[in-house]
């Protein structure tokens, strides 16, 4: 017997979770931590930015494997700092929550090819769930190595 509604509530938790970390960690910055940087290496505000870049990309993917077409990637937030980068973070995560509502089991386990990888939705939100993850580090590194 499949056990689809529990993998997906775990792997939806888990989502929330690294994200919610990752909100929590920039939380306690201020608008100058942005520009900090260790040498040779993005500053914390490129890091937020590719990770909103990276997941419209990841929610494009999810749409193009449920058959779904584009998705429309919301227009920059008005404010800057961390304020923009939080409320970036916030919708680019709606954007790939939108993706997955109703998402049956075989939606959600079948693999497709794109380029010449193979993807399936729960890989997908697996690599979404690592990605902040291991920004998240990246951050923390980068302000620790700045104290």
């Amino acid at each position: 017997m499949s056990d689809f509604s529990g993998h997906f509530a775990e792997v939806t938790t888990n989502l929330d979770r690294r994200r919610n970390d990752l909100l929590a960690a920039i939380s306690g910055l201020g608008d100058a931590d942005l520009v900090r940087a260790r040498r040779g290496g993005w500053t914390v505000g490129k890091v937020l930015e590719h990770i909103t870049s990276a997941e419209w990309h990841y929610a494009g993917l999810v749409r193009h494997l449920r058959g779904m077409g584009d998705v429309a990637q919301a227009q920059a937030p008005g404010a800057g700092g961390v304020a923009g980068a939080s409320e970036a973070l916030r919708c680019s995560r709606a954007a790939l929550l939108e993706t997955i509502d109703g998402v049956g089991e075989e939606d959600f386990y079948r693999l497709g090819t794109v380029g010449r990888e193979e993807y399936s939705v729960v890989s997908v939100l697996e690599n979404v769930e690592q990605h902040d993850l291991e920004h998240l580090g990246q951050i923390k590194s980068i302000q620790s190595a700045s104290q």
